[in-house]
């Protein structure tokens, strides 16, 4: 007898407030997820721009010193081409160094981003925590009756403190 109790347990209809409570977790899982994701996801970009700033350096230098070589050389024409080359890798790296402050600037915002969306998902456990109070309230009404344990008072935002009351006076 006992397996069918526990069968008709597990075969429950999924209430609104069970759906909630799916609903709440999984998008607190996903979001958690998905930010991570965001965060990899750049900083991968960014790893990849600053390897080809290295490689694009790295002929920048080799540029500028076989120009160099060429000046000493004093051979006018392959000293034209060299310059030509020398200052095509300098636009690119120019254009190579915007994409890597502009990266930069991007991952600085997302994990501002990031961290702003995980503090407001908690409003999502808070919802998930009413949920399941409201639930096992539900399911164990004796539990309702006994008395709600209460939030913690919040603070006033008033700067000075509130004063306190003044004695009363007795006549004499």
């Amino acid at each position: 007898m006992t397996g069918k109790t526990e069968d008709k347990q597990t075969a429950r209809v999924q209430t609104p407030l069970h759906l909630l409570q799916v609903l709440t977790r999984t998008l607190n899982e996903h979001l958690a997820e998905a930010c991570s994701q965001a965060e990899t996801d750049a900083q991968k970009a960014l790893d990849k721009l600053d390897r080809e700033h290295a490689k694009l350096q790295d002929k920048l230098d080799q540029a500028q010193q076989k120009l160099a070589e060429a000046d000493t050389e004093a051979s006018g024409k392959p000293a034209d081409k060299l310059r030509s080359k020398v200052d095509e890798l300098t636009a690119e790296m120019a254009a190579l160094s915007q994409s890597r402050s502009d990266a930069q600037d991007y991952i600085r915002q997302l994990q501002s981003d990031v961290r702003q969306t995980l503090r407001l998902a908690k409003g999502l456990d808070r919802i998930d925590l009413q949920v399941t109070q409201a639930i096992e309230k539900r399911n164990d009404p004796a539990a309702a009756s006994k008395p709600a344990k209460r939030p913690p008072q919040r603070r006033s935002r008033s700067r000075k403190p509130a004063a306190p009351p003044a004695p009363a006076e007795t006549e004499v």
